[in-house]
C-alpha cells in the first residue's frame, strides 16, 4: 500500500479547514502577499484534511535583500524555509496528523499552477528573470498534493474565487478534484 495515498488525489477537505484557509488567503491579500502553508489530517483517514497551518512567506524579505535574484515580490511569489515544512511533516507523522497538502494563494490571478510554481515545487529551475523560461524538475521533494487558491479584488473587499488541487503524475503536475465535506 502507498504510504502517502493523498499524492494520488481524491482528497476530502473539511468545510472548516477550507474556511480557515480562505481567511488566511484573504489576510494575505490584504497584506499584499501570497499566503502559504499546509493542510493535515488524521492518519486513520488518509484522504481527509481537517486542519490548516500557515508558513511564513519569505518572498518579501528575499526581494528586499536582492531584487535582482528575487525579482518576484511577495504578491506574486511565495518562499519559505524548507526545514519548516519538513519539521511539520515529521511532527505530523509522529502525532498521527500527517501533512498532506502544501497550499499557496494567487492574488488577482487564477488558481492555475504557474510555470514558476511547477518548476520550484518539482525541484526544477525557476526563471532567472521576469518572463524567463522555467524548467520542471524530477518531482516534488515532499509526498504532498498542492493546492492553489485564487483571491480577487471585489467590490466589498477581496474574496476567494476558486481553489485547484494538483498532484505530480508521470513527470508533470495535473489538476485533480477534491471534495469539501
Amino acid at each position: 500500500m502507498q504510504s502517502s495515498p493523498w499524492i494520488a488525489g481524491g482528497l476530502r477537505i473539511t468545510r472548516a479547514a477550507i474556511v480557515d484557509l480562505e481567511h488566511k488567503a484573504i489576510a494575505g491579500y490584504v497584506a499584499d502577499e501570497e499566503a502559504c502553508g499546509y493542510l493535515a489530517g488524521p492518519t486513520a483517514e488518509p484522504l481527509l484534511c481537517d486542519r490548516v497551518a500557515t508558513i511564513e512567506n519569505l518572498a518579501k524579505v528575499l526581494h528586499e535583500r536582492d531584487p535582482v535574484a528575487f525579482f518576484h515580490t511577495a504578491r506574486t511569489f511565495f518562499a519559505f524555509h524548507a526545514r519548516t515544512l519538513e519539521r511539520a511533516i515529521a511532527d505530523g507523522i509522529r502525532e498521527g496528523t500527517p501533512v498532506k497538502v502544501l497550499y499557496h494563494s494567487h492574488l488577482d490571478a487564477s488558481a492555475e499552477l504557474s510555470g514558476t510554481d511547477a518548476a520550484v515545487l518539482s525541484g526544477g529551475i525557476a526563471p532567472a528573470f521576469a518572463g524567463g523560461a522555467a524548467t520542471l524538475g524530477a518531482g516534488p521533494s515532499w509526498p504532498l498534493a498542492f493546492l492553489v487558491t485564487s483571491v480577487l479584488a471585489g467590490e466589498n473587499g477581496p474574496y476567494v474565487a476558486e481553489h485547484r488541487l494538483y498532484i505530480w503524475r508521470t513527470g508533470r503536475f495535473e489538476a485533480t478534484t477534491f471534495d469539501v465535506v
